[in-house]
């Protein structure tokens, strides 16, 4: 969750750890602070809110160092206050450590230090590791033992970075289950670490992803990296391929109204990565087709966003390769002990590929002997590294908080996924793969057709930001489009909004329907048509407020609806790949005028990095 950065370099210090910072806020932005080492001394600034209030804090300060690191915080262990925000220091304020992640057998680790005669100040997690570093330098005989007999007593899923008055020229690092890059500038004498790369784009040049129980240290020009055994491990560096405009804004006033824009675009670019001459491919996968035939279960484990996708992808694979799916909690999966058997595989499905919890899930899985594949848009990250087979899903670099075309490269990409498998187990016809692909590649159009025409859904948004409570219902393919269209609406305005599959409506929920209670339907052309509009005419009797997003012409349900959003005629599986394009621009426009911070919504963060 939280966003680390370091940097030993020429350059200026506070400048470069306020710039990486805020390239991470998306990780958490409860508190931030830095650590440099300023003439062999050891200097911390800390606030509460954003980068921008620590930036202002440090603006008259001068700093002569070219050694620190910086954190920005979201919240697990301790309030969001100055004290709790890191970095946090030993009792001499010698050695500053940053952290990412939770320390489980911190309140052991605590107690002991306290019997010794330890102070802490704050109540983090994160603290113990400056004051067990401070214990252990009495007895050994350098800083680097030091820290490594302290990430020895660490239980939990970490990254730490540690600057200290004992070695000043260099930052000390680890990762066990929570993501950490090195990176380095040869041309100019420069090193970095980092939580995720928009930290270090454009500047550095090359990137080493860590693996789990890997540690060493930096300095300006050199790397030492070791195992848990304390061996030396050699590192692999790769160059740095992403562009600096890929995490700008642009013309747009927030990255979320741009990554929305950007559907289209990202569709084009999926398709022609996925299909040449009607055949489709994924490049990348490395899991034969051999053994693909053999599968016979599948279960999809994920969580939020990419779990809604992982409930439509069930339904595209049992409709097009006609196997048994399941989608479940990644939370809920790991403690579960699902029954299975050698046939079954199981899927991974995150944006980040750093999903505390996925990535539990996968372990879990492997455990069991089962083949593992992972739907993510890291092909760098940890899930990308421990599943059997990855499938990248090109949606490009997603900086709003709120996932958006992360959502929809997951279901194109899963659609393309289940029209593959039926292929290889001959369940899906060639006239039928046909079909599918020529409807597939109509999306990107009848989407933009969709954006350019707001009014609507701005004149919605207009009504929905004094309501409390909105109901979302949807059918089949959209009953997760209404589950991600209300989970968008509580993410960025507040809203409380609730989904129900729509044929469940009546069996308890319509008793919340009062008088001008919103409620939205997503009602597109197809043969569950008639069942949703009775739902309709249920909440009409009742005197809910409707709002419907409806396929264009359909005259029946406009007159009905007291709002209405229209989008093109599709086949109704890929329906869902326009419907949510109204609901995730309902969710910006409520969000904006309630005046809500669109892209760095209260108390999440991008990539949950803890269970």
């Amino acid at each position: 969750m939280c966003g680390i950065v370091g940097y030993i370099g020429p350059k200026s210090l506070d400048s470069f750890l306020i710039v990486g910072l805020k390239k991470l806020e998306y990780r958490g932005y409860d508190s931030a602070g830095i650590a440099i080492i300023d003439k062999n001394e050891l200097v911390v600034r800390k606030s509460t809110g954003k980068i921008v209030d620590l930036e202002k804090l440090i603006e008259n300060d001068k700093f002569d160092g070219h050694v620190g690191i910086g954190h920005t915080r979201w919240a697990t262990h301790g309030a969001p206050t100055k004290i709790n925000a890191h970095p946090h220091t030993n009792q001499a304020q010698t050695i500053a450590v940053v952290h990412n992640g939770i320390i489980e057998n911190y309140t052991n680790l605590k107690k002991d230090l306290i019997n010794e005669g330890y102070i802490f100040i704050s109540d983090t997690d994160t603290e113990i590791i400056a004051h067990l570093i401070e214990k252990y330098l009495k007895t050994e005989k350098n800083f680097e033992n030091a820290f490594y007999q302290t990430i020895l007593l660490l239980e939990g899923k970490f990254a730490i970075a540690a600057v200290s008055e004992f070695e000043p020229e260099k930052i000390f690092f680890v990762k066990d289950g929570a993501p950490l890059i090195i990176a380095r500038n040869t041309t100019v004498k420069e090193s970095f670490l980092a939580s995720d790369l928009p930290a270090l784009v454009p500047i550095a040049k090359e990137s080493c992803y860590l693996e789990n129980k890997q540690w060493g240290y930096m300095n300006n020009t050199d790397f030492k990296l070791y195992n848990w055994n304390h061996e030396p491990v050699k590192l692999q560096f790769i160059l740095i391929d992403l562009k600096i405009e890929q995490f700008e804004k642009g013309k747009y006033e927030h990255f979320m109204l741009k990554e929305i824009h950007e559907q289209p675009s990202m569709i084009r670019r999926i398709l022609a990565n996925r299909i040449k001459d009607g055949i489709i491919s994924f490049n990348e996968f490395k899991v034969g087709d051999e053994k693909l035939k053999k599968i016979g279960r599948i279960l999809i484990q994920a969580s939020g966003t990419s779990l809604i996708a992982g409930k439509l992808g069930k339904m595209y694979l049992e409709n097009n390769s006609r196997i048994y799916t399941e989608a479940d909690f990644s939370s809920e999966f790991r403690y579960r002990n699902p029954l299975v058997e050698g046939d079954t595989m199981v899927v991974g499905i995150s944006q980040s590929g750093e999903t505390a919890d996925t990535i539990a899930g996968i372990h879990e899985a492997k455990s069991k002997f089962l083949r593992v594949i992972s739907f993510v848009n890291n092909v760098n990250s940890s899930m990308a590294r421990e599943s059997d087979g990855i499938i990248d899903l090109l949606a490009g670099p997603e900086i709003g908080v709120a996932s958006t075309k992360a959502y929809t490269a997951q279901l194109v990409n899963l659609f393309l996924f289940s029209l593959y498998l039926g292929r290889l187990n001959g369940n899906l016809s060639e006239t039928e793969l046909e079909r599918n692909l020529k409807e597939l590649m109509t999306i990107p159009e009848k989407i933009e057709k969709i954006l350019n025409n707001i009014d609507p859904i701005i004149k919605i948004a207009e009504f929905l930001k004094d309501q409390k409570d909105t109901i979302f219902l949807g059918r089949t393919f959209n009953y997760p489009t209404s589950l991600e269209g209300s989970l968008k609406l509580k993410e960025i305005s507040y809203i409380h909004a609730s989904a129900y599959a729509a044929g469940e409506f009546k069996h308890g929920p319509i008793a919340l329907v009062s008088e001008n209670l919103p409620v939205i339907l997503t009602v597109p052309n197809s043969e569950i048509r008639p069942k949703i509009l009775s739902n309709l005419m249920e909440v009409k009797a009742r005197l809910g407020k409707i709002i419907t997003i409806v396929t264009e012409g359909d005259q029946e349900i406009i007159d009905l609806s007291d709002y209405h959003i229209t989008i093109p005629d599709i086949e109704e599986s890929l329906s869902p790949l326009l419907a949510i394009i109204p609901l995730q621009l309902l969710a910006y426009y409520t969000a904006l005028f309630k005046g809500c911070n669109v892209d760095k919504p209260r108390n999440l963060a991008k990539s949950v990095t803890v269970e």
